[in-house]
């Protein structure tokens, strides 16, 4: 402060006093000057912008991208460890609801005969529905393949962006 000891007590008291501090800086010109003061600064502090970033952010960021190891090996090790415990479990769970070990494959292939029910009434309601329905039918179907090769088409791409490295 400026060492005013009526500008400190109408800054402390803050609004209430306005209007007595309008007036104390009408007559007391040092105080007017540190006001104005504070609003310059805080006009400038205003104007400043944050600067844009280097022309070349996008290229050195590629060329770190480009630069480290694909994760192929990371992620089969992950698949790998995840089918494991899959089975695991699945085993796990037949033995602990009493199953023998030595009947299991006999489970599996009685589970499959039991699926194959069901995939051949998926077969039927198809038939059903190309007799009825056959245009929208094609349509929803030619929309699910399409839309699952390109799913698959942009999960499988590996897109190799060579990238001059400036130090």
């Amino acid at each position: 402060m400026n060492g005013c000891p009526e500008l400190e007590a109408l800054i402390l008291a803050q609004s209430e006093h306005a209007p007595d501090a309008l007036a104390h800086l009408r007559h007391c010109p040092a105080c007017a000057a540190l006001v104005e003061e504070h609003r310059q600064l805080e006009k400038d502090l205003f104007r400043l912008v944050d600067p844009l970033p280097p022309p070349d952010l996008v290229s050195r960021v590629m060329a770190r991208v480009a630069a480290e190891p694909a994760p192929v090996r990371l992620e089969m090790k992950t698949a790998l460890s995840i089918l494991a415990l899959a089975l695991m479990a699945a085993v796990l769970t037949f033995v602990a609801n009493h199953g023998n070990i030595g009947l299991l494959g006999v489970r599996a292939a009685s589970g499959v005969v039991a699926w194959r029910h069901l995939f051949m009434g998926a077969g039927e309601a198809m038939t059903a529905i190309w007799s009825t329905a056959a245009l929208p039918f094609v349509v929803a179907m030619a929309g699910l393949v399409i839309s699952s090769v390109w799913g698959l088409r942009r999960l499988a791409a590996h897109r190799v962006v060579e990238v001059e490295v400036r130090p």
